[in-house]
Protein backbone atom coordinates (compact mmCIF):
# COMPACT_ATOMS: atom_id res chain seq x y z
CA UNK A 1 0.00 0.00 0.00
CA UNK A 2 1.91 3.02 -0.90
CA UNK A 3 2.42 5.34 1.85
CA UNK A 4 2.15 8.68 0.12
CA UNK A 5 -1.45 8.13 -0.91
CA UNK A 6 -2.12 6.83 2.17
CA UNK A 7 -0.71 10.36 3.82
CA UNK A 8 -3.41 12.54 0.72
CA UNK A 9 -6.30 10.86 1.61
CA UNK A 10 -8.78 10.20 4.42
CA UNK A 11 -7.83 6.77 6.28
CA UNK A 12 -10.15 4.79 8.47
CA UNK A 13 -8.00 2.29 10.80
CA UNK A 14 -9.97 -0.75 12.62
CA UNK A 15 -7.44 -2.91 13.80
CA UNK A 16 -5.86 -3.52 17.73
CA UNK A 17 -2.47 -3.51 16.11
CA UNK A 18 -0.22 -0.87 18.24
CA UNK A 19 1.31 2.26 16.61
CA UNK A 20 -1.09 3.21 14.39
CA UNK A 21 -2.35 7.15 14.99
CA UNK A 22 -6.15 7.27 14.97
CA UNK A 23 -6.77 3.66 14.93
CA UNK A 24 -10.14 1.75 16.48
CA UNK A 25 -10.83 -1.51 17.46
CA UNK A 26 -14.14 -3.42 15.70
CA UNK A 27 -16.14 -2.56 19.14
CA UNK A 28 -15.84 1.22 18.45
CA UNK A 29 -16.26 1.34 14.94
CA UNK A 30 -19.97 3.00 15.27
CA UNK A 31 -17.91 6.03 16.29
CA UNK A 32 -17.16 6.60 12.49
CA UNK A 33 -21.21 6.22 11.65
CA UNK A 34 -22.51 9.47 9.40
CA UNK A 35 -18.25 10.49 8.34
CA UNK A 36 -16.97 9.89 4.81
CA UNK A 37 -13.32 8.19 4.10
CA UNK A 38 -11.05 7.15 0.71
CA UNK A 39 -9.59 4.38 2.30
CA UNK A 40 -10.49 2.11 5.11
CA UNK A 41 -7.93 -0.01 6.54
CA UNK A 42 -9.74 -3.46 8.09
CA UNK A 43 -7.12 -5.64 10.26
CA UNK A 44 -8.62 -9.08 10.44
CA UNK A 45 -5.82 -10.55 12.26
CA UNK A 46 -7.39 -8.69 15.15
CA UNK A 47 -10.49 -10.22 15.02
CA UNK A 48 -13.35 -10.29 11.88
CA UNK A 49 -15.97 -8.54 13.28
CA UNK A 50 -18.43 -8.79 10.81
CA UNK A 51 -20.82 -6.31 12.02
CA UNK A 52 -18.17 -3.63 12.11
CA UNK A 53 -17.11 -4.87 8.63
CA UNK A 54 -20.15 -4.23 7.38
CA UNK A 55 -20.80 -1.14 9.39
CA UNK A 56 -17.47 0.68 7.77
CA UNK A 57 -17.81 -0.11 4.66
CA UNK A 58 -21.25 2.24 4.47
CA UNK A 59 -18.75 5.10 5.31
CA UNK A 60 -16.49 4.42 2.14
CA UNK A 61 -17.29 7.80 -0.27
CA UNK A 62 -17.18 6.52 -4.28
CA UNK A 63 -13.77 6.25 -5.82
CA UNK A 64 -12.49 4.67 -2.15
CA UNK A 65 -10.74 1.37 -1.09
CA UNK A 66 -11.21 -1.03 1.15
CA UNK A 67 -7.80 -2.84 2.41
CA UNK A 68 -8.79 -5.88 4.59
CA UNK A 69 -5.62 -7.75 6.05
CA UNK A 70 -6.17 -11.24 6.36
CA UNK A 71 -3.92 -14.37 7.07
CA UNK A 72 -3.22 -16.13 3.60
CA UNK A 73 -6.41 -16.54 2.13
CA UNK A 74 -6.12 -20.67 1.93
CA UNK A 75 -5.12 -20.75 5.99
CA UNK A 76 -7.47 -18.08 6.94
CA UNK A 77 -10.84 -20.61 7.69
CA UNK A 78 -8.31 -22.35 10.24
CA UNK A 79 -7.30 -18.80 11.64
CA UNK A 80 -8.06 -18.81 15.52
CA UNK A 81 -10.09 -15.50 15.12
CA UNK A 82 -9.57 -13.38 18.43
CA UNK A 83 -14.00 -12.72 17.06
CA UNK A 84 -14.59 -16.15 18.46
CA UNK A 85 -14.44 -15.74 21.56
CA UNK A 86 -18.07 -13.59 21.08
CA UNK A 87 -19.82 -16.57 20.80
CA UNK A 88 -18.18 -19.56 21.92
CA UNK A 89 -19.15 -21.28 24.79
CA UNK A 90 -16.65 -22.38 27.99
CA UNK A 91 -14.77 -24.58 27.67
CA UNK A 92 -13.97 -24.09 23.47
CA UNK A 93 -11.13 -21.99 22.77
CA UNK A 94 -10.84 -20.58 18.89
CA UNK A 95 -8.29 -22.82 17.34
CA UNK A 96 -11.40 -25.51 18.19
CA UNK A 97 -13.91 -23.83 15.69
CA UNK A 98 -14.41 -24.90 12.28
CA UNK A 99 -14.42 -21.93 10.33
CA UNK A 100 -17.10 -22.47 7.68
CA UNK A 101 -18.39 -19.25 7.13
CA UNK A 102 -14.37 -17.76 6.59
CA UNK A 103 -14.08 -20.40 3.92
CA UNK A 104 -17.45 -19.16 2.20
CA UNK A 105 -16.03 -15.72 2.65
CA UNK A 106 -12.58 -16.69 0.99
CA UNK A 107 -14.49 -18.17 -1.71
CA UNK A 108 -15.99 -15.00 -2.66
CA UNK A 109 -13.41 -12.74 -1.89
CA UNK A 110 -11.45 -14.49 -4.61
CA UNK A 111 -14.20 -13.90 -7.38
CA UNK A 112 -12.94 -10.12 -7.94
CA UNK A 113 -11.85 -6.63 -6.45
CA UNK A 114 -14.06 -4.96 -4.10
CA UNK A 115 -13.20 -1.28 -4.19
CA UNK A 116 -15.76 1.24 -4.19
CA UNK A 117 -16.78 2.39 -7.98
CA UNK A 118 -16.37 5.82 -8.66
CA UNK A 119 -18.81 8.19 -8.11
CA UNK A 120 -18.13 12.36 -7.21
CA UNK A 121 -21.66 13.69 -6.40
CA UNK A 122 -21.78 17.52 -6.06
CA UNK A 123 -21.40 18.71 -2.73
CA UNK A 124 -25.28 19.41 -1.56
CA UNK A 125 -26.71 17.35 -3.94
CA UNK A 126 -30.29 16.05 -3.24
CA UNK A 127 -32.03 13.20 -4.85
CA UNK A 128 -35.61 13.55 -6.27
CA UNK A 129 -36.75 10.84 -3.95
CA UNK A 130 -35.00 12.99 -1.09
CA UNK A 131 -36.94 15.82 -2.30
CA UNK A 132 -40.31 13.42 -1.94
CA UNK A 133 -39.50 12.28 1.52
CA UNK A 134 -38.90 16.16 2.80
CA UNK A 135 -42.12 17.15 1.69
CA UNK A 136 -43.90 14.23 2.45
CA UNK A 137 -42.64 14.54 6.29
CA UNK A 138 -43.36 18.22 6.40
CA UNK A 139 -46.84 17.78 5.01
CA UNK A 140 -48.09 14.48 6.69
CA UNK A 141 -50.27 14.70 9.42
CA UNK A 142 -50.26 11.14 9.92
CA UNK A 143 -47.20 8.43 10.31
CA UNK A 144 -44.67 8.24 7.72
CA UNK A 145 -42.35 5.69 6.89
CA UNK A 146 -39.00 5.66 5.65
CA UNK A 147 -37.22 3.16 4.12
CA UNK A 148 -33.55 2.86 2.38
CA UNK A 149 -30.80 0.95 1.89
CA UNK A 150 -27.38 2.19 3.88
CA UNK A 151 -26.00 5.40 1.73
CA UNK A 152 -29.30 6.50 0.15
CA UNK A 153 -29.54 9.72 2.29
CA UNK A 154 -32.13 8.61 4.51
CA UNK A 155 -30.66 10.71 7.63
CA UNK A 156 -29.33 13.30 5.45
CA UNK A 157 -33.63 13.50 4.79
CA UNK A 158 -34.80 13.30 8.48
CA UNK A 159 -31.91 16.36 8.33
CA UNK A 160 -33.09 18.43 6.43
CA UNK A 161 -36.84 17.84 7.34
CA UNK A 162 -36.42 18.58 10.64
CA UNK A 163 -34.73 22.20 10.18
CA UNK A 164 -37.68 23.13 8.02
CA UNK A 165 -39.93 21.86 10.98
CA UNK A 166 -37.94 23.87 13.81
CA UNK A 167 -38.18 26.86 10.99
CA UNK A 168 -41.62 26.55 10.91
CA UNK A 169 -42.16 26.49 14.47
CA UNK A 170 -42.07 22.96 15.16
CA UNK A 171 -40.98 21.63 18.21
CA UNK A 172 -39.22 18.24 16.83
CA UNK A 173 -37.78 15.39 18.66
CA UNK A 174 -35.23 12.43 17.74
CA UNK A 175 -34.85 9.24 19.06
CA UNK A 176 -32.82 6.07 17.83
CA UNK A 177 -31.06 2.98 19.20
CA UNK A 178 -28.29 5.00 20.21
CA UNK A 179 -26.88 8.50 19.38
CA UNK A 180 -23.91 7.80 17.40
CA UNK A 181 -26.96 6.39 14.72
CA UNK A 182 -27.81 9.62 13.86
CA UNK A 183 -24.92 11.85 13.76
CA UNK A 184 -25.57 11.87 10.07
CA UNK A 185 -28.95 13.58 11.17
CA UNK A 186 -27.43 16.12 13.47
CA UNK A 187 -24.85 17.06 10.49
CA UNK A 188 -27.76 17.31 7.67
CA UNK A 189 -30.08 20.05 10.11
CA UNK A 190 -29.12 23.88 10.57
CA UNK A 191 -30.67 23.22 14.49
CA UNK A 192 -30.32 19.95 15.60
CA UNK A 193 -33.44 18.31 17.12
CA UNK A 194 -34.20 17.60 20.63
CA UNK A 195 -32.50 13.61 21.19
CA UNK A 196 -33.70 11.20 23.10
CA UNK A 197 -32.90 7.64 23.86
CA UNK A 198 -36.33 5.17 23.64
CA UNK A 199 -37.09 4.61 26.97
CA UNK A 200 -36.44 7.87 28.63
CA UNK A 201 -38.75 9.31 25.61
CA UNK A 202 -40.96 7.26 26.99
CA UNK A 203 -40.69 7.72 30.61
CA UNK A 204 -40.39 11.31 30.59
CA UNK A 205 -42.75 12.25 27.28
CA UNK A 206 -41.91 15.31 26.24
CA UNK A 207 -43.79 18.05 24.72
CA UNK A 208 -42.70 17.76 20.44
CA UNK A 209 -45.02 18.19 17.63
CA UNK A 210 -43.46 15.74 15.50
CA UNK A 211 -40.87 12.83 16.54
CA UNK A 212 -38.34 11.53 14.32
CA UNK A 213 -38.12 8.05 14.89
CA UNK A 214 -33.93 7.02 13.02
CA UNK A 215 -33.54 3.45 12.44
CA UNK A 216 -36.68 2.06 14.29
CA UNK A 217 -36.13 -1.71 13.03
CA UNK A 218 -33.69 -1.80 15.81
CA UNK A 219 -36.71 -0.57 17.90
CA UNK A 220 -39.13 -3.07 19.50
CA UNK A 221 -42.38 -2.70 17.60
CA UNK A 222 -44.42 -2.73 21.07
CA UNK A 223 -42.01 0.69 22.35
CA UNK A 224 -43.12 2.25 18.86
CA UNK A 225 -46.57 1.77 19.45
CA UNK A 226 -46.28 3.52 22.52
CA UNK A 227 -44.63 6.29 20.90
CA UNK A 228 -47.38 6.60 17.89
CA UNK A 229 -49.76 6.74 20.53
CA UNK A 230 -48.21 9.68 22.34
CA UNK A 231 -47.22 11.35 19.00
CA UNK A 232 -49.99 10.80 16.36
CA UNK A 233 -47.39 12.72 14.09
CA UNK A 234 -44.34 10.40 13.47
CA UNK A 235 -41.72 9.37 10.43
CA UNK A 236 -40.22 5.86 11.39
CA UNK A 237 -37.05 5.66 9.20
CA UNK A 238 -35.18 2.57 9.31
CA UNK A 239 -32.82 0.89 7.12
CA UNK A 240 -33.82 -2.36 5.30
CA UNK A 241 -30.68 -4.30 4.76
CA UNK A 242 -27.62 -3.39 7.29
CA UNK A 243 -25.55 -4.23 9.74
CA UNK A 244 -27.38 -3.32 13.23
CA UNK A 245 -30.20 -6.07 11.81
CA UNK A 246 -32.71 -6.43 8.74
CA UNK A 247 -35.91 -4.11 8.87
CA UNK A 248 -37.64 -6.87 6.87
CA UNK A 249 -39.19 -8.60 10.10
CA UNK A 250 -40.41 -4.54 10.78
CA UNK A 251 -41.39 -4.15 7.37
CA UNK A 252 -44.11 -7.19 7.81
CA UNK A 253 -44.53 -6.85 11.37
CA UNK A 254 -44.92 -2.81 11.66
CA UNK A 255 -46.78 -1.91 8.94
CA UNK A 256 -49.54 -4.35 9.27
CA UNK A 257 -49.70 -2.57 13.13
CA UNK A 258 -50.50 0.82 10.95
CA UNK A 259 -53.06 -0.39 8.55
CA UNK A 260 -55.15 -1.38 11.95
CA UNK A 261 -53.98 1.79 13.88
CA UNK A 262 -53.23 4.60 11.54
CA UNK A 263 -54.69 3.37 8.32
CA UNK A 264 -53.64 7.11 6.28
CA UNK A 265 -50.09 6.08 6.68
CA UNK A 266 -47.13 6.68 4.17
CA UNK A 267 -44.61 4.94 2.89
CA UNK A 268 -41.61 6.33 1.30
CA UNK A 269 -38.76 4.65 -0.09
CA UNK A 270 -35.11 5.92 -1.34
CA UNK A 271 -33.48 3.59 -3.68
CA UNK A 272 -30.86 6.08 -5.16
CA UNK A 273 -27.07 5.69 -3.65
CA UNK A 274 -26.13 9.27 -2.69
CA UNK A 275 -22.21 8.32 -1.59
CA UNK A 276 -21.40 6.01 -4.67
CA UNK A 277 -22.44 4.50 -7.84
CA UNK A 278 -25.45 2.28 -8.74
CA UNK A 279 -24.85 -1.22 -8.97
CA UNK A 280 -21.79 -0.97 -6.71
CA UNK A 281 -19.37 -3.54 -6.37
CA UNK A 282 -18.25 -3.13 -3.24
CA UNK A 283 -21.99 -2.62 -2.20
CA UNK A 284 -22.78 -6.13 -4.03
CA UNK A 285 -19.74 -8.21 -1.59
CA UNK A 286 -21.13 -7.56 0.89
CA UNK A 287 -24.62 -7.86 0.42
CA UNK A 288 -24.17 -11.06 -0.95
CA UNK A 289 -21.22 -12.21 1.90
CA UNK A 290 -23.39 -11.18 5.05
CA UNK A 291 -26.30 -12.09 2.97
CA UNK A 292 -27.32 -8.34 3.74
CA UNK A 293 -29.70 -8.89 0.99
CA UNK A 294 -31.47 -11.90 1.98
CA UNK A 295 -35.31 -11.50 1.35
CA UNK A 296 -38.43 -14.31 2.85
CA UNK A 297 -38.45 -17.13 0.15
CA UNK A 298 -41.93 -16.80 -2.30
CA UNK A 299 -44.37 -19.35 -1.23
CA UNK A 300 -47.72 -20.06 -2.77
CA UNK A 301 -49.74 -22.86 -0.22
CA UNK A 302 -51.63 -25.62 -2.14
CA UNK A 303 -54.20 -26.12 -0.19
CA UNK A 304 -55.20 -27.67 3.01
CA UNK A 305 -53.00 -26.70 6.45
CA UNK A 306 -49.45 -27.06 6.20
CA UNK A 307 -49.14 -27.98 9.60
CA UNK A 308 -51.39 -31.07 8.76
CA UNK A 309 -48.26 -33.51 7.63
CA UNK A 310 -47.34 -31.69 4.34
CA UNK A 311 -44.01 -30.59 5.88
CA UNK A 312 -41.46 -32.85 6.20
CA UNK A 313 -38.64 -32.69 8.52
CA UNK A 314 -34.57 -32.62 8.46
CA UNK A 315 -31.75 -31.70 10.36
CA UNK A 316 -29.56 -29.34 8.32
CA UNK A 317 -25.72 -30.31 7.83
CA UNK A 318 -23.69 -27.29 8.58
CA UNK A 319 -20.87 -28.49 6.22
CA UNK A 320 -22.79 -28.74 3.20
CA UNK A 321 -25.19 -25.60 4.39
CA UNK A 322 -22.30 -23.61 3.63
CA UNK A 323 -21.28 -25.00 0.44
CA UNK A 324 -25.39 -24.76 -0.60
CA UNK A 325 -26.08 -20.56 -1.10
CA UNK A 326 -29.54 -20.75 -2.07
CA UNK A 327 -30.23 -22.72 0.99
CA UNK A 328 -28.40 -20.68 3.37
CA UNK A 329 -30.40 -17.34 1.93
CA UNK A 330 -33.65 -19.02 2.19
CA UNK A 331 -32.78 -20.02 5.67
CA UNK A 332 -31.24 -16.75 6.93
CA UNK A 333 -34.18 -14.63 4.84
CA UNK A 334 -36.68 -16.65 7.25
CA UNK A 335 -34.73 -15.95 10.48
CA UNK A 336 -34.67 -12.31 9.11
CA UNK A 337 -38.10 -12.11 9.19
CA UNK A 338 -38.58 -13.49 12.61
CA UNK A 339 -36.51 -11.37 14.28
CA UNK A 340 -36.20 -7.70 14.48
CA UNK A 341 -32.04 -7.63 15.05
CA UNK A 342 -30.84 -10.34 13.02
CA UNK A 343 -27.26 -9.49 12.03
CA UNK A 344 -24.48 -11.00 10.58
CA UNK A 345 -22.86 -11.62 13.15
CA UNK A 346 -25.70 -14.58 13.53
CA UNK A 347 -25.00 -15.51 10.67
CA UNK A 348 -21.09 -16.36 11.36
CA UNK A 349 -22.59 -17.75 14.93
CA UNK A 350 -24.86 -20.28 12.96
CA UNK A 351 -22.83 -21.53 10.71
CA UNK A 352 -19.58 -21.72 12.70
CA UNK A 353 -20.57 -22.05 16.85
CA UNK A 354 -19.98 -25.41 18.27
CA UNK A 355 -22.45 -27.50 19.64
CA UNK A 356 -25.50 -26.05 17.70
CA UNK A 357 -27.60 -27.58 15.12
CA UNK A 358 -30.01 -26.64 12.84
CA UNK A 359 -33.85 -28.06 11.89
CA UNK A 360 -36.55 -27.09 9.41
CA UNK A 361 -39.25 -28.06 7.79
CA UNK A 362 -40.09 -28.07 4.14
CA UNK A 363 -42.60 -27.98 1.45
CA UNK A 364 -42.37 -27.74 -2.04
CA UNK A 365 -38.43 -27.49 -1.66
CA UNK A 366 -39.37 -24.21 0.20
CA UNK A 367 -38.20 -23.49 3.91
CA UNK A 368 -41.04 -22.85 5.80
CA UNK A 369 -40.24 -23.38 9.53
CA UNK A 370 -36.23 -23.20 10.94
CA UNK A 371 -34.88 -23.82 14.40
CA UNK A 372 -31.94 -23.71 15.83
CA UNK A 373 -30.58 -25.76 18.81
CA UNK A 374 -28.02 -25.00 20.92
CA UNK A 375 -26.53 -28.17 23.78
CA UNK A 376 -25.24 -26.19 27.04
CA UNK A 377 -24.59 -27.56 30.64
CA UNK A 378 -23.09 -30.43 31.23
CA UNK A 379 -20.63 -28.45 33.48
CA UNK A 380 -18.49 -30.66 36.28
CA UNK A 381 -19.78 -30.31 40.03
CA UNK A 382 -17.29 -27.89 40.97
CA UNK A 383 -17.99 -25.35 38.46
CA UNK A 384 -21.68 -25.75 38.71
CA UNK A 385 -21.48 -25.18 42.94
CA UNK A 386 -19.44 -22.27 41.98
CA UNK A 387 -22.13 -21.08 39.69
CA UNK A 388 -24.95 -21.69 41.97
CA UNK A 389 -22.98 -19.78 44.92
CA UNK A 390 -22.28 -17.04 42.11
CA UNK A 391 -18.28 -16.66 42.45
CA UNK A 392 -17.48 -18.06 38.61
CA UNK A 393 -20.00 -16.70 35.48
CA UNK A 394 -18.06 -19.18 32.07
CA UNK A 395 -18.91 -17.71 28.97
CA UNK A 396 -22.49 -19.09 27.74
CA UNK A 397 -24.53 -21.84 28.82
CA UNK A 398 -27.24 -18.84 29.69
CA UNK A 399 -30.30 -21.30 30.32
CA UNK A 400 -28.60 -23.48 32.70
CA UNK A 401 -26.52 -20.80 34.91
CA UNK A 402 -29.92 -18.84 34.92
CA UNK A 403 -31.60 -22.17 36.79
CA UNK A 404 -28.28 -22.73 38.88
CA UNK A 405 -27.64 -19.07 40.33
CA UNK A 406 -31.65 -17.34 39.56
CA UNK A 407 -33.61 -19.91 40.15
CA UNK A 408 -31.28 -21.28 42.63
CA UNK A 409 -31.60 -24.83 41.49
CA UNK A 410 -28.63 -26.49 42.78
CA UNK A 411 -26.95 -28.85 40.11
CA UNK A 412 -28.83 -27.75 37.23
CA UNK A 413 -26.04 -26.91 35.81
CA UNK A 414 -24.60 -30.20 35.31
CA UNK A 415 -27.83 -31.59 33.60
CA UNK A 416 -27.38 -31.20 29.57
CA UNK A 417 -29.69 -28.39 27.79
CA UNK A 418 -31.20 -28.49 24.38
CA UNK A 419 -31.55 -24.30 24.34
CA UNK A 420 -34.03 -23.16 21.64
CA UNK A 421 -31.96 -20.18 19.90
CA UNK A 422 -34.70 -19.29 17.48
CA UNK A 423 -37.39 -20.52 16.03
CA UNK A 424 -39.38 -18.82 13.07
CA UNK A 425 -42.04 -20.01 10.93
CA UNK A 426 -42.86 -18.41 7.34
CA UNK A 427 -44.99 -15.64 7.63
CA UNK A 428 -47.92 -16.61 5.54
CA UNK A 429 -48.10 -19.99 6.99
CA UNK A 430 -48.47 -19.26 10.37
CA UNK A 431 -51.29 -20.16 13.04
CA UNK A 432 -51.53 -23.46 11.16
CA UNK A 433 -49.34 -25.82 14.08
CA UNK A 434 -45.84 -25.48 12.30
CA UNK A 435 -44.05 -24.32 15.32
CA UNK A 436 -45.72 -26.91 16.95
CA UNK A 437 -45.04 -29.78 14.74
CA UNK A 438 -41.53 -28.68 14.60
CA UNK A 439 -41.38 -28.32 18.19
CA UNK A 440 -42.07 -32.08 18.89
CA UNK A 441 -39.30 -33.03 16.51
CA UNK A 442 -37.36 -30.92 18.58
CA UNK A 443 -37.81 -32.45 21.49
CA UNK A 444 -37.35 -36.25 19.32
CA UNK A 445 -33.69 -34.92 18.50
CA UNK A 446 -33.11 -34.11 22.43
CA UNK A 447 -33.96 -37.02 23.94
CA UNK A 448 -31.81 -39.01 21.05
CA UNK A 449 -29.12 -36.89 21.74
CA UNK A 450 -29.29 -37.76 25.54
CA UNK A 451 -30.51 -34.04 27.03
CA UNK A 452 -31.88 -33.79 30.08
CA UNK A 453 -34.46 -31.01 29.51
CA UNK A 454 -35.41 -28.46 26.44
CA UNK A 455 -34.71 -24.91 27.49
CA UNK A 456 -36.09 -21.38 25.80
CA UNK A 457 -35.55 -17.90 26.47
CA UNK A 458 -37.36 -14.87 25.12
CA UNK A 459 -38.99 -11.33 25.48
CA UNK A 460 -42.18 -12.53 26.81
CA UNK A 461 -45.57 -11.59 25.36
CA UNK A 462 -48.53 -13.12 26.04
CA UNK A 463 -48.88 -15.06 23.05
CA UNK A 464 -45.47 -16.66 22.98
CA UNK A 465 -46.01 -17.49 26.42
CA UNK A 466 -49.27 -19.61 25.51
CA UNK A 467 -47.43 -21.24 22.68
CA UNK A 468 -44.76 -22.74 25.13
CA UNK A 469 -47.23 -23.38 27.91
CA UNK A 470 -49.13 -25.53 25.27
CA UNK A 471 -46.10 -27.14 24.64
CA UNK A 472 -45.77 -28.51 28.30
CA UNK A 473 -43.01 -25.51 29.50
CA UNK A 474 -42.90 -24.64 32.82
CA UNK A 475 -41.75 -21.63 34.07
CA UNK A 476 -38.91 -21.10 35.60
CA UNK A 477 -37.88 -18.04 35.72
CA UNK A 478 -39.05 -14.40 34.79
CA UNK A 479 -37.09 -11.31 34.72
CA UNK A 480 -37.47 -8.58 37.43
CA UNK A 481 -37.26 -5.26 34.74
CA UNK A 482 -37.87 -4.54 30.79
CA UNK A 483 -35.25 -5.87 28.35
CA UNK A 484 -33.97 -2.76 26.87
CA UNK A 485 -33.83 -4.70 23.01
CA UNK A 486 -37.10 -6.29 23.13
CA UNK A 487 -39.12 -3.50 25.59
CA UNK A 488 -40.55 -6.85 27.60
CA UNK A 489 -39.38 -9.21 30.95
CA UNK A 490 -37.44 -12.19 29.43
CA UNK A 491 -38.56 -15.35 30.33
CA UNK A 492 -36.97 -18.73 30.73
CA UNK A 493 -39.16 -21.87 30.18
CA UNK A 494 -38.16 -25.11 30.49
CA UNK A 495 -39.52 -29.13 29.58
CA UNK A 496 -38.13 -32.09 31.32
CA UNK A 497 -36.79 -35.33 29.75
CA UNK A 498 -34.84 -37.28 31.82
CA UNK A 499 -36.00 -38.51 35.32
CA UNK A 500 -33.41 -36.65 36.42
CA UNK A 501 -35.08 -33.10 35.18
CA UNK A 502 -38.32 -33.96 36.36
CA UNK A 503 -37.39 -34.39 40.19
CA UNK A 504 -34.98 -30.78 39.72
CA UNK A 505 -37.96 -28.95 38.00
CA UNK A 506 -41.03 -30.54 40.01
CA UNK A 507 -40.93 -27.46 42.60
CA UNK A 508 -40.97 -25.03 39.37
Amino acid sequence: MPEALLETRRVFWITTAPGIAGALPAKKAHTLLGQDTDIIVFDAHSGFDVNAFAAVSGTLRGGGTLYLLTPPLDEWADFPDPDYRRFIPYPYQPHEVRGRFLGRFVGMLKTGCHCRSDFSPIVGLTSDLQVVAVETILQANTPVVLTADRGRGKSAALGMAASQLQAAGKRVLLTAPSRATVESVFKHAELPPLFFAPDDLLQTLPEGDVLLVDEAAAIPVPLLLKMLEHYPRCVFSTTLHGYEGSGRGFALRFQKALDTLAPGWQAVRLQQPMRWAENDPLERFINQTLLLDADLAPFTPCGGRVGDGGAEYRQLNRDELAQNEPLLRQLFGLLITAHYQTRPSDLRQLLDAPDISIHVLEQQGTLVAVALLSREGGLDAQLTAAIHAGTRRPHGHPVPQTLTFHAQLAGAAELVCERVMRIAVHPLLQNQGLGAHLLEHLLGFAAQQGADYLGVSYAMTPELLRFWERAGFVVARIGFRQDAASGSRSVVQVKALSVRAVGLFKGL
